[in-house]
């Protein structure tokens, strides 16, 4: 980890500490009460904030990304077609294969009477909870960011924009807590790898 720079090294600190805390969280509360603290709190700014945090783990900003990197810092862009194909392709397994009868909070909790903060026009969806893949883009896509920009505070900001996209998905009533925990360890996890197989080669030549 010595060749990781300081932006990649504030991202993981981040990454550990939203790690910690949210094991932390989702051990000491029931699921009930994990989504009633989170979605419960809303209001129409969050609603806004939360569904553009969302939005930038999507398709279209990974990869204009990728475009970036094709264009200008070539040498990172097949590293990150790696990561962006393993990442995705374990949670999408981890979906469709392991946890094919993970429901998501809308399916999960229809009979609990509760009234939940749904914001108007987005689609709810109710199956294939576990992992979050949207949280796993995020991190794996900012950890890239963290590369490119380098300063430790630019690293400090790119690791609480994945967060914010995790909380985005609890709080939009797409996912549990627990589902974001595993998509962030999956982005993360991926991201490094290759990160550190790109130094490994280059320190070998």
């Amino acid at each position: 980890m010595k060749y990781w720079s300081q932006s990649v090294k504030a991202f993981v600190v981040i990454f550990i500490l939203y790690e910690v805390g949210g094991w932390l969280f989702v051990s000491t509360y029931e699921r009930l009460d994990q989504l009633q603290l989170i979605n419960g709190n809303h209001s129409q700014l969050a609603d806004l904030l939360f569904q553009a945090l969302t939005a930038t783990a999507e398709v279209v900003l990974p990869i204009l990304l990728l475009l970036y990197l094709i264009r200008f810092q070539k040498a990172y862009a097949l590293s990150y077609v790696y990561s962006y194909a393993l990442s995705t392709g374990l949670i999408q397994g981890l979906k469709h294969l392991v946890f094919t009868d993970a429901l998501r909070p809308l399916a999960y909790f229809a009979a609990s009477g509760v009234k939940w903060h749904l914001v108007a026009g987005l689609p709810i969806h109710e199956y294939n909870s576990m992992p979050s893949g949207h949280t796993g883009a995020a991190f794996f896509m900012f950890f890239w960011v963290a590369v490119l920009l380098r300063r430790w505070f630019w690293g400090l900001f790119a690791g609480l924009l994945a967060v914010g996209v995790a909380y985005s998905r609890v709080y939009l009533f797409q996912h549990f807590p627990v589902d974001t925990l595993v998509g962030a360890a999956i982005g993360v996890g991926s991201s490094a790898l290759f990160y550190s197989i790109h130094y490994a080669k280059s320190s070998s030549k």
